[in-house]
């Protein structure tokens, strides 16, 4: 089964996520290079809706979202940890957002459902045709009958026995 949801690629490792407790579609990923993005699902599907660069090169290693939603602790590889406060917008979930990410979801969920039953189907249709195409090559009465017509349209009497 694929994902319901997929970040694009980048060169970077993850390194840790977290959803946030306020936002139904806000996810934070932190990355080896050193930032942190944060992906906001009910604004924007397709693209990180902020990049933050929170160290110089030491890789983020872990995070940690506050319960209200207001501060996120992003620890690196040398042991220093940075909090961050989030601006109003990114804590404070936007109109019906809860029942619109819940609805996107179920979608997604459907989706990969049909897909993997179309994915089914098809290998099951392989199969029967490959048996049809098998029983159709050993079907000893067909041939029978096609060499009798063969020997008929090239004018061969039935008598065959100086073949065998």
């Amino acid at each position: 089964k694929g994902p319901l949801l997929s970040t694009v690629y980048h060169s970077a490792m993850l390194s840790a996520g977290a959803w946030s407790p306020t936002r139904a579609g806000l996810f934070f990923v932190t990355r080896t290079d050193g930032w942190l993005d944060c992906w906001d699902y009910f604004y924007r599907m397709n693209e990180v809706a902020l990049s933050h660069r929170v160290t110089d090169g030491d890789a983020l290693t872990s995070l940690s979202v506050q319960n209200q939603g207001k501060l996120v602790a992003v620890g690196d590889a040398s042991g220093q940890i940075t909090l961050l406060e989030l601006c109003e917008g990114m804590v404070h979930p936007g109109p019906n957002e809860k029942n619109v990410i819940a609805g996107m979801m179920e979608r997604e969920t459907k989706r990969e459902k049909n897909l993997e039953q179309a994915r089914k189907a098809a290998s099951v249709g392989k199969k029967a045709e490959h048996k049809k195409i098998r029983s159709d090559a050993v079907n000893e009465e067909d041939l029978y009958s096609r060499a009798q017509a063969f020997f008929k349209d090239m004018n061969i009497s039935e008598d065959h026995s100086s073949f065998t």
